[in-house]
């Protein structure tokens, strides 16, 4: 497609392109669990324990992460002050008192060398342009021996039937309006790691399974619904991504997929658990 993009037009429709997407996630996030999606993490973990999770999102991970360490203390941090307010208000109804939520950017943290014994990354690295400078800024805020556990997408990892052109475009569409990052990181978890510093570097995958009415008939709804909303298709219309029509029938191509009664999608996950070198002599994972 030609690029006669009115650059102001395009400027404004990223803005609210951005302030939707964070919204439109939350629902879906605030699903997520410490004992799901950081279960790979959690066996590291001691009590007494300092932990950075960093893009904290709207905090139901961070809260099952704050009960593995505690009395240690877990730091949430976000770029998004309507997810830091979703994760206050859900340690409050929680009653988790061994937990705090700072809104700031992972590239340059406030806190000092050395100030955390673990660090979690859930589904950061695939929205950012620089992973590596990212998980430097993670290794310094780390006391040598700290544990870090991340775990991200992979976009190519994925099984889904009935097939439908129309579902792998959405796929697409998704993965070039992602201006900034990689929604194929996953794969490249252990080497990113490596890349900035760590030691004992081990990857790992899981998919997960959209297997039953319940779910399918819940994703697909979902889904559907996404690729209605005007904020994203004045965004990837104005970047010549597609049409309105192709995004109407995207989303109706969601809805009936979700409906079908072989509907069927496994994604995988992929996980990486790394260490920061400790120096000579020193245990290489934080005490108890």
């Amino acid at each position: 497609m030609s690029r006669t993009i009115d650059r102001e037009a395009l400027v404004a429709a990223r803005e609210t392109y951005e302030r939707w997407v964070r919204s439109a996630h939350t629902g879906a996030h605030s699903r997520r669990t410490a004992e799901k999606n950081a279960a790979f993490f959690l066996p590291h973990l001691k009590p007494g324990m300092s932990l950075l999770d960093a893009g904290c999102g709207p905090g139901s991970i961070t809260i099952g992460l704050a009960r593995a360490v505690a009395p240690g203390h877990v730091t949430g941090v976000d770029v998004s002050s309507d997810s830091l307010k979703t994760a206050r208000k859900l340690a409050e109804e929680q009653a988790c008192a061994n937990v705090s939520f700072d809104q700031h950017h992972l590239r340059s943290l406030p806190y000092e060398d050395g100030s955390f014994d673990a660090v979690f990354v859930h589904a950061v690295l695939q929205h950012v342009d620089e992973p590596v400078r990212i998980l430097r800024e993670l290794f310094r805020v780390m006391r040598p021996g700290g544990v870090i556990g991340l775990a991200d997408a992979d976009f190519d990892g994925s099984l889904m039937w009935p097939n439908d052109p129309l579902l792998e475009r959405s796929t697409a569409i998704t993965s070039e309006i992602r201006q900034q990052g990689d929604t194929r990181i996953g794969r490249r978890l252990r080497g990113l790691l490596a890349e900035a510093g760590f030691a004992d570097a081990v990857g790992l995958a899981q998919a997960g399974v959209e297997g039953d009415a319940n779910i399918t008939a819940l994703n697909g709804a979902f889904w559907a619904n996404y690729y209605q909303q005007e904020p994203f298709i004045a965004y990837a219309v104005a970047l010549e991504l597609t049409t309105r029509e192709e995004m109407a029938a995207i989303s109706e191509a969601w809805r009936h997929w979700g409906n079908d009664p072989g509907a069927f999608a496994a994604r995988f996950w992929c996980q990486a658990v790394a260490f920061k070198p400790a120096p000579a002599g020193a245990p290489l994972r934080p005490p108890a």
